[in-house]
């Protein structure tokens, strides 16, 4: 063969060119001329026969440790040869190097020499197989079979450089190299098995090969590297490959995807077979020193089950069940009592891996001691149970039917196996629950996870749809342009709606399990902390009813504090006093600031003590509500939903009382933050406009969400015994405790209902506070009378005409020896009838003239009313409460004055003076030409005292009225004709006694004469004019 130069591989093995030529020199001496020739012939045979000489040379040069000549040997046939631009004479080298090894079977191992020689072999043998030539490589691939059967340790030494090769034979495009390459795989496996097994070779060394190419794309890698885990799984002794499953896992769960129906096959395989031995769960699990790391096993299935092919999910989730049962339900045998040995004690737990070690001593509901071996295994699945929850979330919705025959899968759905591996899991924290306290951060995680999410974990992944082959080149293996398989879709193909509620209903349900069998009492305050604001968030995607219902449930549950939680009780200093006791017995909170919690604690004493344990260690869950109302008022529509269900499950004296304190303490802040903002020089004009528009948002969100409360109240049956407690709480108060507790109730409630002017009425049209009502409607500014004021005034009429407050309309037929008190029918009379005057003259108005007119004639103490001559004493009730409306409705007026001045081009006011807080009493006063509010005042008692008749006779028509009634025009004399008609139609004695008295009422006196003789008025008049 041709001469060619060494290549750069080579060039280690010569010192210089003349060492080059003595060993092609030596090469000639020791193998003939026709051999060399025969081994580059383009007939198999002849190339075969060369190789047998040359095999024959090596033999005998190794028995006489020649291997200097051998080395010359082998470097001439890779540098001639195998290297050669002749097909024929690459052929000859592959099959000669193959006989060398053959000649070096039986050569001394230890020796240096003997090593490199077999190195070189191997070299030049993976070179032949990297050959353009496919009938090169199919020889190469002989020849690499054959030196890995003679030379088995070389294998082991090389196994990456084969396993390398070995990969780009298997995918090669000639058959018969295919074909080789299989014999070679067969071969290959026993050499290295059989290394691992006789302790030469280490499965470990292995990993590193098979998590790399098991998630390659490449079907030939995927199948070889199949085929190469189960041998392993199968053949190795202790089965070593189980450690480093979880590398490997997820590529091999994808194959079950595959749309190549022999990598499918081989991966279920694959599965099956290993799944029995993760199972086991014994001492001799143990003592073959299996550490297999179900923790991040655990951890890989739960990425599985993100896949897009229901099926690969199903896979996925039967394996985590099997393994949660298997382990978990191992754990926890039959209770074996220990009796009362003082020393026994809970099983170590160790710091860092969590394994506890001896005999593990749980608690069981009825108090007595258990106890069961837990093995590394069971240990290992219990510290990875906060990594098995988001995969249960992900596929207890999944409720797609797969194949019909899922080969070893059982015939159930994944929701079905989601669900079995869920109830062993909360079994398995209801017994032990202790256990799991290192992993109570990992369980709020993944519940956190879920809740936060708007859709949950499922709504991360888009909708999963099926893709067929559609054009003609495509394969039926799913080969070609185009692939089978399922996909992630960019849109939403299918109804999400009944996985989301299945995931999102277990996520709560392990909220409450965690709470009752896991958090310890000092935590529990703020385990619930964690899921309050994430719970009620999920109301601003309007999710459905029964998520809504089953999330108050859980917050019900996790705020209420368990039996020896220490924590603040609303109720511990009220809890024993007697209700019909008198007052002075008890210390009664002051009313000038009902707004704290001691005031509260009183309130709520009227509870009974059953109905006390339902209530919240805090008011963190109505706090929450309101600011995520406050930032989304769209909401505000189905917040009465919401109280009414809170109201069945607590309380709702504290439901009301909670939302009054937390409302309060909203308006509080935010009058806080804007009094900050505003008295800072450095802040712009805009910002003052932002904030000014900001804070009239705010109140007027108040507004609304008191009248959503009023709704509820009057509305709703839950609330029937809240009505029943507040029913004229104010009009027919007694002396005892109950009574006194019932005032402060209805003064709480007041403070909120005070935002919004119509419950304010109807609140204490209800609580029988008919003088507060009367007393503040007189003092109502123009700013709260609006178009939606007269709409929920009509509202609030309806509400009177119904038989919820029949009591009302029977109540203004009572007489009463103080007319004046809160609770009086004159009070409520005159009430009703301030309502008439606000409104216009539209169907509510005429219901109400309708009715007050018809009591009005059995009103006799209403027509002696002087007004509010009487004064209301300073401290008193009634003076609280309407203090309290007042100022809560200028604080809503000023509000909005200052948000329409900042709306306007006048610069926005920081600081309201006195100049500009004109009223609108002052502003009528100046319009009629009042000097002061005394003058008024004076003037309209006058006018009172005239129209009872208690006033001297006085006449109204005067002066410049008797001059114009002496001309006379032809229209006056016709009407003078009909009035003599009409006189002469009068026959009734009484009508005759009317006009008479109004003659003599009409008649001038003598003081009325005098002054029509001055014409300083007529002057005047006429100045006027």
């Amino acid at each position: 063969p041709p001469s060619v130069p060494p290549p750069a591989t080579l060039q280690k093995y010569y010192n210089s060119e003349e060492e080059r030529e003595s060993m092609r020199r030596a090469f000639q001496q020791s193998i003939s001329a026709a051999v060399l020739v025969s081994l580059a012939h383009k007939r198999y045979e002849r190339r075969r026969l060369a190789a047998m000489e040359i095999e024959k040379v090596v033999r005998s040069l190794a028995v006489q440790e020649d291997y200097s000549r051998v080395r010359a040997i082998l470097l001439l046939l890779s540098d001639d040869y195998v290297r050669s631009t002749n097909e024929d004479a690459r052929k000859g080298g592959a099959v000669a190097l193959a006989a060398c090894a053959i000649g070096l079977k039986k050569a001394n191992e230890g020796r240096r020499d003997v090593t490199e020689c077999r190195d070189l072999i191997l070299a030049s043998v993976v070179h032949a197989c990297q050959d353009h030539s496919q009938r090169v490589r199919y020889y190469a691939t002989e020849s690499l079979f054959n030196v890995t059967k003679v030379i088995p340790s070389l294998a082991v030494q090389h196994f990456f450089i084969l396993f390398e090769i070995l990969r780009s034979l298997y995918a090669d495009v000639d058959l018969d190299v295919r074909s080789g390459a299989e014999l070679l795989d067969k071969k290959l496996k026993e050499v290295i098995v059989g290394a691992i097994n006789s302790g030469s070779f280490s499965a470990d060394a292995c990993v590193p090969v098979f998590a790399r190419f098991v998630y390659m794309r490449n079907k030939a890698t995927k199948q070889l590297t199949l085929t190469w885990l189960k041998e392993f799984s199968e053949k190795l002794v202790g089965a070593p490959i189980l450690e480093f499953l979880h590398l490997f896992l997820g590529g091999i769960f994808a194959m079950v995807a595959d749309p190549n129906a022999t990598i499918r096959q081989l991966a279920l395989e694959f599965l099956q077979s290993v799944l029995p031995k993760l199972l086991v769960n014994n001492q001799d699990f143990e003592d073959a020193q299996q550490k297999v790391d179900f923790d991040k096993i655990l951890q890989s299935l739960v990425l599985t089950m993100e896949h897009p092919d229901p099926f690969v999910r199903k896979v996925a989730m039967y394996w985590m069940s099997r393994i949660v049962q298997a382990h978990m339900s191992s754990a926890f045998p039959s209770n074996n009592e220990l009796g009362d040995d003082p020393d026994a004690s809970f099983g170590v737990v160790d710091s860092v891996t969590g394994d506890r070690s001896g005999t593990d001593i749980s608690i069981t509901g009825d108090g007595r001691r258990t106890s069961s071996h837990l093995t590394a295994a069971s240990i290992s699945v219990r510290n990875a149970l906060p990594h098995v929850l988001p995969g249960i979330l992900l596929s207890i919705g999944d409720t797609h039917q797969s194949r019909a025959k899922d080969s070893f899968l059982p015939d159930q759905t994944t929701h079905s196996l989601a669900e079995q591996a869920n109830t062993c899991l909360q079994d398995a924290v209801r017994r032990d629950g202790q256990a799991f306290i290192p992993h109570l951060g990992g369980f709020i995680v993944a519940l956190r996870e879920e809740l936060d999410s708007p859709g949950g974990l499922i709504a991360r992944n888009p909708p999963s749809v099926e893709r067929r082959p559609y054009r003609m080149d495509v394969k039926a293996d799913g080969s070609g342009i185009e692939s089978t398989g399922w996909f992630r879709a960019s849109d939403g193909v299918e109804e999400r709606d009944n996985a989301l509620i299945l995931s999102r209903l277990c996520a709560l349900q392990w909220v409450v399990v965690l709470y009752e069998h896991v958090v310890p009492n000092s935590l529990k305050a703020d385990y619930a902390s964690e899921f309050i604001d994430c719970i009620i968030y999920q109301l601003v995607d309007q999710p459905p009813g029964i998520i809504i219902v089953k999330s108050f449930e859980v917050l019900a549950k996790i705020s209420n504090p368990a039996e020896g939680e220490e924590s603040y009780s609303l109720l511990s200093s009220n809890s024993l006093v007697d209700e019909n006791a008198a007052p002075g017995k008890v210390d009664i909170p002051s009313r000038h600031n009902p707004m704290d919690d001691e005031s509260a604690n009183f309130a709520l004493g009227i509870l009974e003590p059953s109905r006390r344990k339902l209530l919240s260690r805090d008011r963190g869950v109505f706090a929450s509500l309101i600011d995520l109302h406050s930032k989304h008022q769209k909401l505000l529509m189905d917040i009465s939903k919401v109280i009414e269900l809170m109201c069945t499950l607590q309380p709702p004296e504290f439901v009301f009382v909670s939302f009054a304190y937390e409302l309060d303490n909203f308006i509080v802040s935010r009058m806080k933050r804007r009094e900050k903002l505003l008295e800072s020089p450095e802040v712009d004009t805009q910002t003052v406009k932002q904030e000014l528009a900001s804070f009239a948002k705010d109140l007027a969100f108040v507004s609304n969400f008191s009248q959503q409360l009023g709704i509820v109240f009057f509305a709703a049956p839950e609330t029937e015994q809240l009505r029943a407690v507040l029913k004229d709480s104010i009009g027919f108060k007694g002396e005892t405790v109950r009574d006194e507790r019932r005032a402060r109730l209805f003064h709480i409630l007041m403070y909120t209902f005070s935002h919004n002017i119509v419950a304010t009425l109807a609140f204490c049209l209800w609580g029988g506070a008919f003088l507060t009502a009367s007393t503040f409607l007189q003092k109502i500014d123009p700013l709260d009378v609006s178009l939606m004021f007269y709409l929920e005034i009509d509202q609030l009429i309806d509400l009177i005409e119904r038989p919820l407050f029949r009591h009302l309309h029977l109540r203004m037929l009572e007489c009463e020896d103080d007319p004046y008190q809160e609770g009086s029918g004159a009070m409520l009379f005159r009430t009703l009838k301030s309502i008439m005057m606000l409104l216009p003259q539209s169907t509510s108005y005429m219901i109400l003239k309708e009715r007050l007119t018809s009591m009005a004639r059995y009103r006799q103490s209403a027509v002696a009313l002087s007004g509010l001559s009487k004064h209301i004493d300073p401290g008193s009730e009634t003076d609280v409460f309407v203090k309290r409306i007042v100022n809560v409705r200028r604080l809503h007026c000023d509000a909005k004055w200052r948000n329409i001045r900042a709306e306007s081009l006048e610069e926005p006011c920081r600081f309201v003076g006195e100049d500009q807080k004109l009223t609108a009493a002052q502003q009528r006063r100046e319009w009629l030409g009042y000097a002061d509010e005394e003058e008024e005042l004076t003037t309209k008692e006058k006018i009172k005292q005239n129209l009872l008749g208690d006033a001297p006779q006085k006449a109204e028509m005067v002066g410049v009225y008797e001059n114009l009634s002496e001309m006379e025009t032809p229209q006056q004399a016709q009407y003078n004709d009909d009035n003599e008609e009409c006189e002469q139609c009068i026959t009734s004695p009484t009508t005759k006694g009317l006009i008479k008295r109004f003659e003599q009422m009409s008649a001038p006196g003598e003081d009325e004469k005098e002054d029509t003789a001055n014409p300083q008025w007529r002057e005047y008049w006429a100045s006027r004019q």
